[in-house]
C-alpha cells in the first residue's frame, strides 16, 4: 500500500459547493481515471481518502488537500496529470506526493492555514477606508490587546476561547489590497477568516457588510519535528 498526498484547487464556480460533493466528486474522478486506489473492507466498501481542513463554501484556494491510498502508482506525475485529464478546470491537481511511512493522514496533520482576505469595493467598513501603515497599526492594536475572544458553539453550547495567541500572522497587503492571515486551524481552534474579520471590525467600532469578503486560501500547514509551520506540500517526495 502506497499513502498519497494530492495538493489541488479550487476556483471559480466550484467554490460553492461543500465539502461533502467535493469527496464525492474526486470519488468519481479515481474511478473515471481507473487509478489503482484501495478500498475499504466490509459490507460496502469505499475509497481510502481523508480530507485536510474543509473549505467554507464561497472560499477559493490553491492549498486544498486530499490523502489517498493506493495499491500501486506508476508515477506521481502520471497520477496528477491523470486526474487533471478526468477533473474540471475549475478543479485541479497541483502536486502529487508519496507520503512517509508513519505520516499522519490530511486530517489529523492540520495545523494553520493561510488566507488573503479582501473586501468587495462597493462593502469595505469605514474602518478599512485607510492607508496601508494606518490599516497596520490598526492590526497592531487589535492583536494587542489582553486576550482576543472568539465565541465557538459545539455541542455543549457557546463557549469562549481566547485566540490571541492563534493569530500566527496578521497583516495589511498593501501589494494585494486585502489582509494577509495565518489562522490556527486545528480541530481544537480552527479560526474562521469571517470570524477573525468580525472581530477586528467589532474592535475598531465598526461591523462588516453583508456577503462583504473575498476569501482565499493560500495554503495550509502541519507542524515539523521542531513545532514549526511547514506547508503539507512538503511532506512526502514524488518519485
Amino acid at each position: 500500500m502506497i499513502d498519497i498526498r494530492v495538493r489541488f484547487s479550487k476556483h471559480g464556480a466550484i467554490r460553492y459547493i461543500g465539502h461533502l460533493d467535493v469527496m464525492r466528486y474526486f470519488q468519481k474522478v479515481m474511478r473515471r481515471a481507473e487509478v489503482d486506489i484501495a478500498y475499504t473492507n466490509g459490507f460496502s466498501p469505499h475509497q481510502v481518502m481523508t480530507f485536510a481542513q474543509p473549505l467554507g463554501v464561497g472560499i477559493e484556494s490553491d492549498g486544498e488537500y486530499m490523502d489517498i491510498r493506493m495499491n500501486s502508482i506508476e508515477s506521481c506525475e502520471a497520477l496528477k496529470n491523470s486526474i487533471n485529464a478526468h477533473s474540471v478546470p475549475e478543479i485541479q491537481a497541483l502536486s502529487v506526493k508519496i507520503l512517509p511511512e508513519g505520516s499522519g493522514n490530511a486530517m489529523a496533520s492540520v495545523a494553520a492555514a493561510e488566507y488573503e482576505i479582501g473586501f468587495k469595493h462597493d462593502r469595505i467598513p469605514d474602518c478599512f477606508k485607510d492607508s496601508g501603515a494606518k490599516i497596520n497599526d490598526k492590526l497592531k492594536s487589535f492583536l494587542a490587546q489582553d486576550e482576543i475572544i472568539l465565541v465557538k458553539e459545539g455541542k455543549a453550547g457557546p463557549r469562549n476561547v481566547d485566540i490571541k495567541d492563534r493569530i500566527f500572522e496578521l497583516e495589511w497587503d498593501e501589494k494585494e489590497d486585502c489582509i494577509h492571515a495565518v489562522l490556527d486551524a486545528s480541530s481544537g481552534y480552527n479560526i474562521k477568516p469571517i470570524s477573525l474579520m468580525e472581530l477586528i471590525t467589532a474592535f475598531l467600532n465598526d461591523s462588516l457588510y453583508e456577503n462583504s469578503l473575498m476569501i482565499y486560501r493560500v495554503d495550509t500547514y502541519t507542524r515539523d519535528d521542531n513545532g514549526e509551520l511547514l506547508s503539507m506540500d512538503l511532506v512526502g517526495h514524488a518519485d
